[in-house]
């Protein structure tokens, strides 16, 4: 099935009193913190949204994405393959009252107003939170420069300060300084 664009911002409270379901497909450089880090332009990402509500009443939106993306390998500085299947359920609030209240198995989301969800903003902080802090090939694609593996202690050690003390006190032919 094709999908077409995710619309940017949606009546959220509506879609979970009607219970719709929401799919279509945001391309990564108009998420602006995701556009950094992503190195192929032309990534897309795929979203379905489920919204609905949960028994004490409260909105939900269940958020799926999967995308396959190419990130900057942080040892080798290469280009990378990463897959992202992400799955999450967020609480919609209109005050920070309820945020506070949200329970654990809940993400708390803001709206920007008393209806209006950016959704964008939603599948760009799934994006985050399913990508790795640090992306590294599974294989070891760039090795330690020899000369410094190899090292010993013997040769990065430094004279110590206290050397020169030891020698004032063993009785040097130096004359001591006078202040």
């Amino acid at each position: 099935m094709k999908q077409g664009p995710l619309p940017r911002h949606f009546d959220a409270r509506k879609a979970c009193i009607r219970e719709l379901e929401l799919s279509g497909l945001v391309g990564a450089y108009e998420l602006p913190r995701v556009r950094d880090l992503v190195q192929q332009e032309d990534s897309t990402v795929s979203c379905v949204l489920r919204f609905s509500r949960d028994e004490q009443n409260r909105f939900l939106v269940r958020v799926a994405i999967e995308a396959e993306v190419e990130l900057r390998c942080e040892r080798c500085l290469e280009a990378m393959p990463w897959s992202i299947d992400s799955h999450s359920t967020a609480m919609l609030c209109n005050t920070d009252a309820k945020a506070e209240q949200c329970p654990a198995l809940y993400e708390p989301v803001m709206l920007a107003d008393e209806t209006d969800l950016d959704l964008y903003e939603l599948v760009e902080e799934e994006i985050l939170l399913a990508l790795p802090a640090a992306p590294l090939h599974s294989f070891q694609c760039a090795e330690l420069p020899r000369d410094e593996s190899e090292n010993t202690i013997e040769e990065i050690r430094k004279p110590s300060p206290f050397d020169v003390l030891a020698g004032l006190t063993r009785g040097s032919e130096e004359p001591p300084i006078k202040g």
